[in-house]
C-alpha cells in the first residue's frame, strides 16, 4: 500500500471520530444538540454524563483494539484476541465473587475484576515460557476453565443479583468507577508502547529466524508484548466489563485500510477501536431508551458489516 494515500486515510478516521463524538453526545434517552443546548439540565446530561461515559468507552475500545493486535502478531495467529488467554475470565470471576460479597456495589466489582485480572496475568505469565503454540492453548484451556466457574458462581447467586452480573459480563459503561483522566493515561501509554515496539513488530510478521536475524530479541519482546496487550485487557475489562469483538476485528480492519506497518497501523487500531465501541455504546442506550441492550451486542452489530464490507472492498 503506498504511503501516499495514508494522510488521506488518517483525515478520514480522524473526521469519523470527530462525527462519532458529536452522534454520542447527542444521542440518548433524549436527543440533544450540543452546540445548541442552554438549560442547566441539558448542560449537565451533555458534559457531566455522556461526555465522561464517551471518553471512557473510547479509551476502553482502544485499549482491546491494542491488545488484540499484540496477541495477533505474538501467538502469530489471525484468530487472537483480548479475552482468548483468559484474562477477562479471571477478571469475570473476581468481579461475579465480589458481587457476591458486596451486593450492588460497582466499587466492589471493579475492585474484584481488577484482582482476578491480575490473577489471570500471572497465570498467563507463567505459562509463557512455554511458547506462542502451547501458550495459546493453555490460555483456551484457562479460559474454558475460568467460563466454568463463572457459570457456578452465577448459579450459587441469589435471583437478585443475576442481572447486575449478567449485564456487566455483557458490557457496560453505565457505571464504570475508572476515572476518566487515568484511563486517557494508559491508552497513551499503551499507543506509546506500541509505537516504540513497532519496528520490531514489522520484523516479528517476518517470521522469528528472519526477525532474529534482524537483532530482535524474540523472547524479550514476546514478554513485553504479553504483559502489555494483558495489562491493557485487564485495564478495559476493569473498567468496562468484558466486550468481545474489537479487539478481533478492529486490527484487522485497519490493516486493510492503512497497511501492515504497525507505526501506521497501531494508531488507527487504538483511534478504531474507540470509535466502534462509542457508536455501539450510543446505539446501546439509545435504541431501547430508557432500558439500554448490552453494548457487547452492538459492537458485533456494528462491527460484522463493517469488516465483511473491508474484506469485499478488498477482494
Amino acid at each position: 500500500m503506498s504511503e501516499r494515500n495514508l494522510p488521506a486515510r488518517f483525515g478520514g478516521l480522524l473526521l469519523i471520530l470527530a462525527i462519532s463524538v458529536l452522534f454520542s453526545l447527542a444521542a440518548g434517552e433524549r436527543w440533544l444538540n450540543p452546540f445548541s443546548a442552554v438549560d442547566v439540565m441539558d448542560q449537565t446530561i451533555l458534559w457531566e454524563l455522556r461526555w465522561p461515559r464517551l471518553l471512557t468507552a473510547f479509551t476502553v475500545g482502544g485499549l482491546l483494539a491494542l491488545a488484540g493486535a499484540w496477541f495477533q502478531v505474538m501467538l502469530g495467529n489471525a484468530l487472537a484476541e483480548p479475552y482468548v488467554l483468559g484474562v477477562a475470565g479471571s477478571a469475570a470471576v473476581g468481579a461475579v465473587v465480589m458481587l457476591a460479597v458486596f451486593p450492588e456495589s460497582n466499587l466492589g466489582m471493579s475492585f474484584g475484576a481488577f484482582t482476578g485480572a491480575a490473577v489471570g496475568i500471572g497465570v498467563v505469565m507463567f505459562f509463557a515460557r512455554l511458547g506462542p503454540g502451547r501458550l495459546l492453548l493453555a490460555g483456551v484451556v484457562l479460559a474454558a476453565f475460568w467460563s466454568a466457574v463463572i457459570a457456578l458462581m452465577l448459579a450459587l447467586l441469589p435471583q437478585g443479583k443475576l442481572g447486575l452480573a449478567l449485564g456487566w459480563m455483557l458490557g457496560d459503561l453505565s457505571s464504570s468507577v475508572v476515572p476518566v483522566s487515568l484511563l486517557l493515561l494508559l491508552w497513551a501509554l499503551a499507543l506509546a508502547c506500541g509505537m516504540l515496539l513497532s519496528r520490531s513488530l514489522d520484523r516479528l510478521l517476518l517470521g522469528e529466524a528472519h526477525a532474529a536475524a534482524l537483532g530482535v530479541d524474540i523472547a524479550r519482546l514476546r514478554w513485553m508484548l504479553l504483559f502489555a496487550a494483558s495489562s491493557a485487557t485487564a485495564v478495559a475489562v476493569t473498567a468496562a466489563g468484558t466486550i468481545g469483538f474489537i479487539g478481533l476485528v478492529i486490527p484487522h480492519a485497519m490493516r486493510l485500510v492503512f497497511g501492515s506497518l504497525h507505526r501506521f497501523m497501531l494508531p488507527a487500531s487504538a483511534i478504531g477501536g474507540g470509535v466502534l465501541l462509542m457508536l455501539a455504546d450510543s446505539g446501546a442506550r439509545s435504541v431501547i431508551a430508557p432500558a439500554e441492550l448490552p453494548v457487547g451486542v452492538i459492537t458485533a452489530f456494528i462491527g460484522v458489516p463493517v469488516f465483511l464490507w473491508l474484506l469485499w472492498k478488498k477482494a
